[in-house]
């Protein structure tokens, strides 16, 4: 079957195409605004954009595994990874604890091997229902910084994503998000930054070319791994 966007990559290109016309409304030279006005309006659709990739992170992830549930996956039709992600979360909190205040006797009890919470992501045969919890995938980080989105979508099985990204489109798009997080960090550090319509037109494009290439990279893996039904 062909690759089909998902709810995530709609929402986002709903939100930009609405960003991007503001600021082509704004930008025509009859426009009864002063040039700080149109400056600051350009620059908060830049940052508005950013927003909207963090959105689609946080949708992406919370309804990949809406769809597992909602479709009744077992636990081997999920990528191992979040899988193993969630028992080292899980673990990581009762270690954490054991290093804090040395109770041995609690931190035993908890990490029971016959803790059917606890290691309910390793029996293979299980329904999926609540065993993964989206909002620890995702929550920390889906700020859009390269480093997040290699951590990100690692965690939900693929392992190089630029790598994958890179192939698809057959460019460089690490050096495209971090081109475009430069502009949105001075923004936001309230440092000057003149921008025209053609800037935010140009980062518009950049970011949907990006969006574009995770969304088919995320369809490819889920694909190959659960199989397309899981894809929405």
């Amino acid at each position: 079957m062909p690759y089909s966007k998902s709810r995530a990559r709609q929402e986002f290109e709903r939100k930009s195409v609405e960003l991007i016309s503001l600021a082509r409304q704004i930008s025509y030279k009859n426009v009864a605004l002063s040039y700080e006005h149109k400056n600051l309006i350009f620059q908060s659709t830049i940052v508005l954009l950013c927003s909207s990739l963090e959105e689609y992170l946080r949708v992406f992830v919370e309804d990949l595994f809406f769809n597992y549930k909602s479709l009744s996956a077992t636990i081997a039709e999920i990528p191992v990874n979040p899988r193993t992600f969630s028992l080292f979360h899980k673990q990581r909190t009762i270690y954490e604890g054991f290093i804090n205040n040395r109770d041995e006797f609690k931190t035993l009890e908890r990490l029971n091997i016959t803790n059917r919470h606890l290691y309910s992501v390793v029996d293979s045969s299980q329904t999926f229902v609540n065993h993964i919890d989206s909002k620890v995938i995702v929550n920390d980080k889906k700020y859009p910084s390269p480093k997040n989105l290699k951590i990100l979508f690692n965690r939900i099985g693929i392992k190089s994503i630029f790598n994958e990204t890179d192939k698809i489109g057959k460019k460089n798009y690490e050096l495209v998000l971090r081109s475009f997080l430069d502009v949105r960090e001075t923004i936001a550090h309230q440092e000057s930054t003149d921008l025209t319509f053609d800037d935010v037109k140009r980062n518009f494009k950049n970011i949907t070319d990006l969006l574009d290439k995770l969304d088919r990279a995320s369809y490819r893996h889920i694909c190959n791994i659960s199989g397309q039904k899981y894809w929405k």
